[in-house]
Formats: structure tokens, C-alpha cells, sequence
């Protein structure tokens, strides 16, 4: 027990407890720094424990079952995949969608690389053009695509009206319904929508690099090609690498264009692993198993692409 003395010299009991006891330990496991940095994340890792993790278990045990909306799953072990496996539409959706994301990723890449180098210049007006180049980005992705569907219209669209006023063909061309046009005219809405992205980074990356290289480069005699070459492009090799991985995981996971615009036809010509999911679970079948097997089938591409995505932005911050 804790003492006090006295000016007398006697030891007289304290009125003062110990310190000891379950409270001081408490309070100081709370204080520490690593107990306050949990607390802090708890919320957030109670949310993705919810909202992701379990959500994302239900789906794997349901690829294992045999389940439409609101029947009770019924187990049938790897049934899911060997069906996907042998189907030509899951083997024609892979192609489609290395195609789709491929392509229009490439496009966007070399379409937004172009418009950032003109816009680079000092030219009248560079700003309001700059402005303008952020719409299609900045229009919801619906709304674009309703848009684009009236565009590609075979009766009452803007390209046929034009096409046909000044007698460039004899009859209005079915875009979205042909098998040999639909996928090339979803990619272009693709790339339209996305070149901004391409353009504004790459355009933020040119401005970055001093103008001292290039006239540097100038006086030893090089071209504009080999300024480009040699100055240019390994400048803004780090933000080719992060756009064009942002770009590919944005493409190939996004419903929307296609869903909107062709669903998936004519005879799956644009199906793609975003829109066969989607139309076997909610679509006429209701096939819930099937659905989030072939999102399954998809889930270790986006994974690869985020890992490298995440390290190559790691790399460049330790840079």
C-alpha cells in the first residue's frame, strides 16, 4: 500500500490508490498509436468486410450452385465451368472482349497523344479548346450512349440523314445491327467518350518537361522526330504506363456502352464478359450460378491489372 509521511516522521497510509490496476492499462493500450490507427480503420474495414468481401464469398459459393432469383441454390460442384468451357458464346465473348478493350484502348492512346501534342502549342484559343475537349468526358455515361444510339440509328440517325443528303449511299447502313459494323461502332463511342482522359494526362506530362531539353536537343542537331524520340516520349513513359492500365480496367469492366447500345448482339457479336454476366443473372434465364461464374472467369484479369497498376504508382512515388 502506498505511504505518505509526516513531518513527525511517521508513515501514515495514503489516500492516493497505486498506480496499477485494469483502467491505466486500458488507457494506455488505447493511446498508443497502432491502437488508434485500427480504431480509426475500423469503419472502414467493417465496410468492406460487408459491402466487398462478403458479397464477393456469396459469389463464389454461388458458382457452385445451380440458383435462380429467389429459389434456393442447389449444389452442383463444377457443372458452372464445364458448361462456360464448352459454350462458343463465353469462348466468342473472350475474343470480343480482348478486341473492345484492345482496340479501344489503343485508339484512345494514340488519338489522345495526338490531341495533347497540338494542344501543347501556343495557339489562339488553346483554352476554350481545352475546355471543350473535357464534354464527352464529362457527360454521364448513359446519357452518351442514348445519344450515340440515336446517332447510329438506321431510320431517323444523324450519320444516315447526312450519309444519304448528299448521296454517299443509296440506302441507311444498320451500324449497331450488322455483325461486321457493331463492334467497330461501339468502339468508337468507347473512344470518343475516353480520348479525353488520354488527352489531359498526356497534356499535363508535356508541360512538365522542361523546354531546356528541347533546345538543348536543338542545338546538337537533332530532328523534331528524334526531340520526339528521345525527349518526349520517355518523359511521359510513367504516365503511358498508369493511363493506359486505368483505361484498360475502366473498358473492359463497363457495361454500359455495349449494354445500351447493342446488348451484347447481333448473334453476340459484342458480347463481352460485362454483358454475358449481366444477361445470364438478370436477364430472361435468371441464371444467378452461371452470372457469377463468368465474373469469376473475369475477376483474375482486373486483379493483375489493379496489382500492376498499384506497383507501378508505388514505384513512381519512391522515385
Amino acid at each position: 500500500m502506498a505511504t505518505s509521511t509526516t513531518t513527525a516522521g511517521l508513515a501514515l497510509p495514503s489516500s492516493r490508490p497505486a498506480y496499477g490496476g485494469w483502467r491505466p492499462r486500458l488507457a494506455r493500450f488505447l493511446l498508443r498509436d497502432s491502437t488508434l490507427g485500427y480504431l480509426f480503420l475500423l469503419p472502414a474495414i467493417l465496410i468492406i468486410l460487408g459491402m466487398v468481401a462478403y458479397p464477393f464469398l456469396n459469389a463464389i459459393i454461388m458458382t457452385f450452385q445451380q440458383k435462380t432469383a429467389g429459389a434456393p441454390g442447389r449444389w452442383i460442384g463444377l457443372a458452372n465451368y464445364r458448361e462456360l468451357l464448352h459454350s462458343d458464346v463465353f469462348l466468342r465473348t473472350v475474343w470480343n472482349t480482348a478486341v473492345y478493350t484492345g482496340l479501344g484502348v489503343a485508339l484512345k492512346f494514340l488519338v489522345g497523344l495526338s490531341m495533347a501534342l497540338v494542344l501543347n502549342q501556343e495557339r489562339w484559343a488553346n483554352n476554350a479548346f481545352r475546355t471543350f475537349l473535357l464534354i464527352p468526358w464529362a457527360i454521364p455515361t448513359v446519357i452518351t450512349a442514348l445519344n450515340w444510339r440515336w446517332i447510329y440509328d438506321d431510320a431517323s440517325g444523324l450519320i444516315n440523314n447526312i450519309l444519304m443528303r448528299f448521296d454517299l449511299v443509296s440506302e441507311s447502313i444498320s451500324w449497331l445491327s450488322d455483325p461486321k459494323l457493331a463492334m467497330l461502332s461501339v468502339i468508337v463511342v468507347v473512344v470518343w467518350q475516353g480520348t479525353p482522359f488520354f488527352t489531359m494526362s498526356f497534356l499535363a506530362g508535356l508541360q512538365s518537361i522542361p523546354k531546356e531539353l528541347y533546345e538543348a536537343a536543338e542545338i546538337d542537331g537533332a530532328t523534331m522526330l528524334q526531340q520526339f524520340w528521345y525527349v518526349t516520349i520517355p518523359r511521359l513513359r510513367p504516365i503511358f504506363i498508369t493511363a493506359i492500365m486505368l483505361s484498360a480496367i475502366w473498358t473492359s469492366a463497363s457495361v454500359n456502352f455495349v449494354y445500351i447500345l447493342t446488348n451484347g448482339g447481333p448473334a453476340d457479336r459484342t458480347q463481352i464478359f460485362p454483358t454475358l454476366s449481366y444477361n445470364l443473372a438478370l436477364g430472361g434465364a435468371q441464371r444467378l450460378g452461371m452470372g457469377a461464374t463468368v465474373s469469376l472467369f473475369f475477376f483474375p484479369v482486373l486483379v493483375c491489372g489493379i496489382v500492376l497498376l498499384t506497383r507501378r504508382m508505388l514505384r513512381d512515388k519512391e522515385e
